[in-house]
């Protein structure tokens, strides 16, 4: 036991020598910890607690083997679990179909097949359910008025489980193309050459061969589906018929019968199985080495020119899309006519409501997908890093904890985010800040280092000491200066102090990096100077956008304060933690006597800053809806940068580092360029997943911050199925557009970079 603790702390010691890796680390795990456990934690508590007495209750496991609540229960489990596998492993077949057929098969045209193939995963939630009833339902313009069918009793239509699989296939195996795809094209193509040329046939090459250097993406793929399709609300409650899963229970147990008791029991019980099959994979493809970039030269992609093979392929890939696009194109038709199935004049008076009544919902959702969307990539990406690259204690836990957020029912997140940020959640705050000021204390060369200041140990004690000390000052004037001065003579004194610190570290330091780290210092001052300067631009503007005669004009102009807000008005705790990120690198490289009252003003200000304001009471603010969307998005970045990782030569980085390339220039010179597609995919699935979200943030979207899916479903429910086709068909514009740019930004930034590949579904 002492042995392993040793190794465990010395494991973190190692870490803890690279401030870059060490504070990716630690912002990775407070980001977990703060918006993935903690809210998930507050839910599940519920499941075993009564709401009215407060006491431990047992009440809604103990219906599963109850003679008259069991049957149903237990139907509903088993209605999820089939659900779950048939969609992953029909949607990871048909994703690597599709993959196949670009990559190997030439399949024609393939921007436009790549284009096609997205279509899915960038329209809003339940819009193919929705475009699947249009056709195919009981008075389906297919199944009805051209083929004639009229449904009886016991027929088999749309409306049920295998309708839902189908649903759910066509919606998400777009994301299996992209993660199989990025992995196929990337193969090293000597070992299948060199199969051929011992004889081997293409079959016995694709299973022994292919299929195994391509399983981290299959195996990843089927998990992120399966976790997916469990999680997915729309569709359930569109296309089950008398048919339910887990998932719609869980939302008619919050928003139905107002049992968050029961809703928070059922999605306990929904975390059994996404653990249970993420637990497998992992064992599964840990006992298997797939690499297959090792930084040698090669050749081209191997195509297949086998008619009996490339044929089916393309055929598949091509009736898929014919479907697709015959789903979409009801969407299509339905935002332009008058009224659907009744009357078919055309007509752009849906369009014109949408940018009028909902332009609101149009701009704020983009604007806050847009923001969170960098969030989730760079999370995932360090996220991969760490658990692929990276030996700790506890990678395990943090590779889980970061599927978890898109595992579970995104309605019991956007609860849980309600319960975790109504108030202040001080412990965790205080926990993530002590976090931070142990290792500035801690690392080498941050604690006092003058002549005679003693042994490391000491030095150690020392700078608890003056920790504990700078956290109390810090707590005074969070508290009792604030409440004395005001949020706005507060933020002035705040910035004097930084912008002061800024000063006395550039005449106190004698290090070569004093002008750098007094400039880091004095930009915290500066952005709270901006801080409590911003209503000074914001104000004006809205009541001059308030007096444009043009409706659409106006609101643009009034939002654009708010979204101004969301740059420069971080909460105080954000900045405050950023603070002392910044104080982390400033010490390191802090020479001179003047270190200890350095290091003392240092955290006296960000503690000031981490406790101020009710520290991530975020509720009724953009945030949340940013952090949600980032927390449902993170499983899909993680798991392309991990799948792409697994697949390169960790010999390529080692040689950067022995070339003298710290973690940072290694990652951005050598690591970033290898797993591009990866990233690129990453920040393409992260995008269309906020603007299409609907279930995580279905309780956090408050009137002055609305969302576009929300008004969706709002239109749905008033049966405006028109109205509602034509916000479907502006977001999934609006998402291509997103994608195009994308592409064309990291063209023309890292283009010319030679080894970068950025054909990844580029077609």
């Amino acid at each position: 036991m002492v042995g392993a603790l040793r190794r465990r702390i010395q494991e973190f010691r190692l870490i803890g020598q690279d401030p870059i890796l060490a504070i990716g680390l630690l912002a990775i795990s407070a980001f977990t910890l703060t918006f993935i456990l903690f809210p998930l934690l507050r839910v599940v508590a519920q499941g075993f607690i009564s709401l009215e007495s407060g006491e431990l209750s047992l009440v809604h496991f103990q219906r599963y083997f109850d003679p008259y609540f069991g049957p149903y229960y237990r139907q509903v489990v088993r209605d999820t679990m089939i659900m779950g596998v048939a969609t992953a492993a029909g949607g990871t077949a048909l994703g690597f179909v599709f993959a196949y057929a670009l990559v190997r098969c030439k399949m024609p045209f393939p921007r436009l097949t790549h284009a096609l193939t997205l279509v899915p995963t960038i329209s809003p939630p339940f819009a193919i359910a929705i475009a699947a009833i249009l056709l195919f339902g009981r008075s389906g313009l297919i199944t009805r008025q051209l083929l004639g069918i009229i449904p009886t009793a016991n027929s088999n239509d749309i409306y049920g489980l295998d309708g839902l699989v189908f649903v759910q296939v066509i919606t998400f195996f777009p994301v299996a193309y992209l993660i199989i795809r990025g992995m196929l094209e990337r193969l090293e193509p000597s070992m299948e050459e060199a199969a051929l040329s011992l004889g081997a046939s293409k079959w016995h090459i694709f299973r022994t061969v292919t299929l195994p250097l391509l399983a981290p993406g299959i195996a990843g793929s089927f998990l992120l589906l399966f976790v997916e399709s469990l999680a997915d609300l729309g569709n359930p409650l569109l296309i089950t018929g008398n048919r339910t899963v887990l998932s719609a229970e869980i939302y008619l147990a919050v928003a139905g019968q107002y049992d968050q008791q029961k809703g928070a029991a059922l999605s306990v019980v929904l975390l059994i199985p996404t653990l249970t099959v993420f637990l497998l994979q992992r064992y599964w493809v840990s006992r298997r080495s797939y690499v297959a970039v090792t930084g040698k030269p090669t050749g081209g992609q191997i195509s297949v020119k086998e008619p009996y093979i490339r044929w089916p392929v393309v055929i598949i890939t091509a009736l898929t899309l014919g479907l697709i696009m015959l789903l979409y194109l009801s969407i299509a038709v339905g935002s332009v006519t008058k009224l659907w199935g009744i009357n078919y004049t055309l007509t752009l008076e849906h369009y014109r409501t949408a940018f009028t009544r909902g332009l609101d919902a149009i701009a704020d959702t983009t604007f806050l997908s847009a923001v969170a969307t960098p969030i989730a990539g760079l999370a995932g990406m360090i996220i991969a890093f760490l658990v692929v690259r990276k030996k700790f204690f506890g990678k395990e836990a943090l590779d889980f904890t970061s599927n978890l957020g898109g595992a579970v029912p995104g309605t019991i997140l956007g609860i849980g985010f309600i319960l975790a940020f109504i108030k202040a959640p001080i412990w965790l705050v205080a926990l993530i800040y002590f976090a931070f000021v142990f290792y500035m204390v801690g690392q080498q060369g941050s604690v006092v280092e003058t002549p005679g200041a003693g042994r490391p140990r000491r030095r150690r004690w020392t700078g608890l000491l003056l920790a504990a000390i700078g956290t109390a000052i810090g707590y005074g004037l969070a508290v009792y200066l604030n409440g004395w001065a005001g949020g706005v003579l507060w933020r002035w004194i705040m910035a004097a102090g930084f912008i002061l610190l800024a000063v006395a570290l550039f005449f106190t330091s004698t290090s070569k990096y004093r002008k750098a780290i007094s400039l880091a210092t004095a930009a915290i001052g500066v952005y709270l100077l901006i801080d409590t300067l911003t209503p000074s631009l914001t104000t004006p503007l809205a009541i001059w956008g308030r007096g444009i005669s043009s409706i659409q004009l106006s609101r643009i102009v009034v939002g654009l304060g708010d979204w101004i807000k969301v740059f420069t008005q971080l909460p105080p705790a954000v900045l405050g933690l950023t603070a002392l990120v910044i104080g982390i690198f400033v010490m390191g490289r802090l020479t001179g006597r003047a270190r200890p009252l350095l290091l003392l003003a240092f955290i006296a200000l960000s503690a000031g800053l981490v406790f101020a304001e009710a520290p991530l009471a975020l509720v009724g603010t953009p945030y949340i809806v940013i952090a949600a969307y980032a927390v449902r998005s993170l499983p899909a970045s993680a798991r392309a940068g991990i799948a792409s990782l697994q697949q390169i030569d960790p010999s390529i980085e080692e040689a950067s580092t022995s070339l003298g390339g710290d973690t940072q220039v290694t990652f951005r010179r050598v690591t970033l360029p290898l797993i591009m597609p990866a990233l690129i995919a990453g920040l393409i699935f992260a995008f269309a997943r906020h603007m299409t979200s609907l279930s995580a943030i279905i309780f956090l979207t408050t009137p002055k911050w609305p969302i576009l899916t929300v008004w969706i479903l709002s239109e749905v429910e008033q049966a405006s199925m028109s109205t509602a086709a034509a916000y479907s068909m502006i977001l999934i514009f609006i998402v291509l557009a997103a994608i195009g740019l994308m592409y064309w930004l990291v063209g023309r930034t890292l283009g010319s970079q030679e080894g970068v590949d950025l054909t990844t579904g580029a077609g």
